[in-house]
Order: structure tokens, then sequence, then C-alpha cells
């Protein structure tokens, strides 16, 4: 498994360099950052790994890079953000779902999971995912604010977007949620990234 990650990353590594250079020769100044930061942010999980001395799993890793793939690359880099309607609804929806499952692989890694803790981990799934639609939100406004960008479309759209971002991710979270307490589906997904 993590050969295919290293082939991942390696592919769409290449590929946004060559997007960065692309919009170098087009002039698109407002493109360049994501272009290049998705290199570093394949990365963070084994940057985080060494830092903080923890196993990260390869099948979390290539859930991760996959994620990656779906929401940076195809959603900024290749701008299905801007050309697609529905595509940053679908992003959001989907990190809701990744970030409850994450919340219990989590708990599995501090051994803190208990099966008869339902309502504890249910809340602990909630609160994480609206954890990390915040701080997506707290990222996108720095960069509108700091680096004149308008990823939030804070020009045409006021605080909707915002909104409506947190607001999927929290539906996504809560669908998983109900999977979570009706079936084992949910446990199986995190016992293997565990």
């Amino acid at each position: 498994m993590k050969k295919y990650t290293n082939i991942l990353i390696f592919i769409f590594s290449l590929v946004s360099l060559c997007f960065f250079v692309r919009d170098i020769n087009l002039g698109a100044n407002d493109r360049l950052l994501g272009d290049i930061s998705l290199i570093l942010v394949f990365f963070l999980p084994r940057i985080f790994s060494n830092i903080f001395k923890f196993k990260i799993s390869d099948a979390l890793e290539l859930g991760y890079v996959l994620f990656i793939i779906f929401a940076q690359f195809m959603g900024s880099i290749v701008n299905l953000y801007n050309t697609t309607w529905w595509y940053d609804l679908l992003a959001h929806f989907v990190s809701g779902i990744v970030s409850a499952v994450l919340a219990l692989v989590i708990l599995k890694w501090f051994n803190m999971y208990k099966d008869n803790k339902k309502i504890f981990n249910v809340l602990y799934m909630i609160m994480f995912t609206l954890l990390i639609a915040s701080l997506w939100e707290f990222i996108e406004y720095g960069a509108d604010t700091f680096l004149n960008m308008n990823v939030q479309h804070n020009i045409d759209t006021g605080v909707k977007d915002t909104m409506e971002d947190m607001l999927i991710a929290f539906v996504g979270c809560i669908l998983t949620v109900i999977a979570y307490l009706k079936s084992k589906i949910i446990l199986k997904i995190v016992n293997a990234l565990k």
C-alpha cells in the first residue's frame, strides 16, 4: 500500500509542478500557492508522524492522499471549485465523513474508544468534524485576508459559502454517525485505518 501512496504522491506532485509552470506563464499568480503547496500537503502525515512520534497506518495515509487529490488537486489546481457549482459542496460533504471516521481512529489510537460509550463517541465525532471544518474556514479566511485571495467567495457571496461548507461537512458527519450507530461498517473502516 505504501508503494501506491508513493506513486500517487510522485505523479500528482509532478503534475502540480506542471500546473505551477503553466500558471507562471499565464500570469495566474493567485493560483501559484495552491499549485506548489500540494507537495507539502502530501507529506504532512509523515511530518507530523516524525514530530509527534506516532505511527500512521499505510491505509490511513493512502486515504489521506486520495482525499487531498480529490479536494486540493481536483478542486483547486484543476479548478473544479470554480467551474463545477456542486464540487465544493461535495468536497465538504466528504470531509465531514472523513473527519468523523478520523475522530474514531484517534479515539482508538489513544485507547479511549469504548463500544459501550456510544453517546460520547458520537459527540466526539461531531465536535471533531466541526473543529476541522472551522479550522479549514479559518485557513480560507487567512488566505483571503493576508494573501488577497477570494477562496471563501466573500466578495460575491458573503458568509453564504462558509456556512454552506460547514453545514455540508456537518451533514456528512451526521450520516457517518448514523452508519456508526446502525451498522459495523464504520468500525471496520476505523480498524483498518488504525
